[in-house]
């Protein structure tokens, strides 16, 4: 149960991202600090557009989370104005410093109060800089992103930053926002007609499998985790052999034919044949529907690379940031086609084999089994970066059970624990809320969380872990029963 409940209001919302919009306007400078994922990637570069464009200079920097030594930097540069995207919401009570603006979706502190009923805290007048869904009964996990707030905001500076949708939606879709309907919904929509009204964005019904655009399509079917397809994720050979029986080529010469190579007729008779697949081994109409949804593409990229498929993108976003190269996915945001791209595609090759290896390490560790939660502990061996996207994979993988959240652990490089859980929609809509539980886990041992009720994160002490692990036991139980973690 989300820890701030407001009815929905869309008038008050906009109102504050017009007040944050304005008072950025109003800046000689402002320093843009961003989340390292997608999201924050994507964000960062709105914003980064939005002022260029308005005349006012700014510094962009990525974070991995907002620490106590950064939250120290930002109070004590009292003169300096701080844009926070993708993050911020979780420790706005810590910030003295007034010229804090933050663009955030994350789940608020839980004690913030409301005044005079807007549903928004007061403290310093901060009022009109916290742009925040979760303040207005706007669901934040899957209504809007991170980059889609710092849009709406970068839109009420000037309506010519509506061709910025596309990277906003490329956010979302990094935030896994269109998971739970296999489309985008909520804010998001909104954000999305504007992308296809200004004729950068246009929206396909396809297979929503990742890699439609640049994968071989048997490594397409091979490692498929949403849906997971029984007897083939995971196993190569199968993957090829059944795409033979069902006699399509998988390859066009001495090219591998990816899923945007096939005819109509060929991607319906797969498509058709997976939902088969997926009935007939159990999975049951829930897999079917999540087979085939909306795909988003980007109208000025090309065709069959990693930047016309949104969802691509995003993961090339990912790989950027979460090898301290958030810079890098900024400039291929704003437009570098050349070295920063071959730079970013370097880095996303390599993120894909530091993932296969965490994966298999983790198949060789073991994934322990709670009776509310499972875990492992990626200690030095999983950059911290990365472990809660193993996380996901893992969970994801049909290997071990689904029907409890997954908590990661890796040590980090502050000789601190980075801890990572993830769930599954099925998990969510039982109650569970993972941000509310990790934040409450990690605060129980004298560390810091947070994030969406399907994945969260926190940073706790070395030694921590089993006592983190207990108290996540409990709250998840309570979660699952139907009781409310106060």
């Amino acid at each position: 149960m989300p820890s701030v409940e407001r009815e929905r209001d869309l008038q008050g919302f906009h109102a504050t991202i017009k007040g944050l919009a304005d008072t950025i306007l109003s800046r000689s400078h402002v320093t843009i600090i961003g989340h390292v994922d997608a999201d924050g990637i994507s964000g960062a570069s709105i914003a980064s557009i939005a002022l260029r464009r308005a005349g006012i200079p700014c510094d962009v920097r990525f974070v991995k989370k907002l620490d106590e030594n950064e939250i120290n930097i930002i109070n004590s540069r009292v003169s300096d104005t701080f844009w926070l995207v993708d993050l911020g919401s979780g420790s706005s009570s810590k910030f003295t410093n007034k010229a804090v603006c933050i663009s955030d979706h994350h789940l608020p502190e839980k004690d913030l109060k409301a005044d005079s009923g807007r549903g928004q805290r007061s403290i310093f007048s901060f009022e009109e800089r916290h742009a925040n869904p979760h303040f207005y009964g706007i669901d934040g996990s899957t209504e809007i992103s991170g980059a889609g707030v710092v849009y709406l905001s970068a839109k009420e500076m000037n309506n010519g930053n509506t061709d910025l949708a596309t990277l906003a939606i490329v956010g979302a879709v990094g935030d896994l926002q269109d998971s739970a309907e296999c489309r985008l919904c909520g804010l998001n929509r909104q954000v999305l007609d504007d992308a296809i009204h200004r004729d950068v964005m246009t929206v396909a019904k396809d297979i929503r499998i990742f890699g439609r655009e640049t994968r071989p399509l048997s490594k397409m079917l091979q490692f498929s985790t949403d849906p997971i397809l029984p007897g083939l994720t995971n196993d190569a050979v199968a993957c090829s052999r059944y795409l033979m029986e069902l006699g399509i080529p998988l390859t066009d010469g001495e090219k591998w034919r990816c899923w945007i190579d096939l005819t109509k007729v060929e991607k319906a008779q797969v498509a058709s044949a997976l939902c088969n697949h997926l009935l007939d081994s159990g999975s049951g109409n829930w897999a079917c529907k999540r087979l085939i949804g909306e795909v988003y593409l980007l109208k000025s990229e090309r065709i069959g690379t990693e930047l016309h498929d949104a969802k691509e993108f995003s993961t090339l976003l990912n790989a950027c940031g979460r090898y301290g190269e958030g810079m890098v996915g900024l400039s291929i945001c704003a437009g570098d086609r050349g070295d920063k791209l071959e730079i970013g595609l370097r880095l996303q090759r390599n993120h894909r084999g530091n993932l296969a290896d965490a994966v298999s390490l983790v198949k060789d560790l073991g994934v322990e089994r709670g009776r509310f939660i499972q875990h492992f502990h990626g200690r030095d061996e999983i950059l911290d970066s990365i472990v809660g996207i193993v996380a996901g994979m893992v969970l994801g993988s049909g290997e071990v059970p689904s029907d409890v959240p997954i908590v990661a652990f890796a040590y980090s490089e502050d000789d601190k624990v980075k801890v990572s859980a993830r769930a599954t929609r099925e998990l969510v809509q039982r109650g569970i809320d993972l941000a509310v539980a990790v934040k409450a886990a990690s605060e129980k041992v004298g560390g810091t969380g947070g994030g969406h009720n399907i994945a969260a994160g926190a940073t706790i002490s070395i030694g921590k872990e089993q006592e983190f692990l207990a108290e996540m036991e409990r709250l998840i139980e309570r979660q699952m029963f139907g009781e409310l973690t106060a």
